[in-house]
């Protein structure tokens, strides 16, 4: 496996493992008094608490250089929420998971951008 493909690979497990995070966070957070309601209420929570990232898939799955920079802008925000996450009280756990994870993807997408980059313009030469 060449450098490109490993910060690839580095990158899909940092998505997957945040888009976890996130679904764990809101299911170990959902109110008592929703017990019958609280599968519905935690999916449409978690969708709209990930949706912006969501939109990253089909980009992912191609492995586009251009849609691994724009993730890691998105990743920024959520940087931000994780940490203020991690400073409230009964969040630390989950707060720095999440920040954990949010710093692996935006590490990693942030190589994979330079790296296909390059690899991108040695294909150019080449031909």
């Amino acid at each position: 496996m060449n450098k490109v493909q490993i910060s690839r690979l580095v990158m899909n497990l940092g998505y997957i493992s945040l888009l976890l995070v996130l679904a764990l966070s809101t299911w170990a957070s959902k109110p008592e008094e929703l017990q019958g309601n609280a599968l519905v209420a935690g999916v449409i929570f978690f969708l709209v608490k990930s949706a912006p990232l969501l939109l990253f898939i089909p980009g992912l799955i191609k492995g586009s250089s251009r849609n691994a920079a724009w993730l890691c802008y998105m990743t920024l925000i959520y940087f931000v929420f994780a940490v203020l996450f991690f400073f409230t009280k009964g969040g630390e756990l989950w707060g720095g998971l999440m920040t954990l994870s949010t710093m692996v993807l935006f590490v990693s997408a942030m190589i994979f951008t330079r790296w296909k980059k390059v690899e991108e313009q040695a294909l150019e030469q080449a031909q």
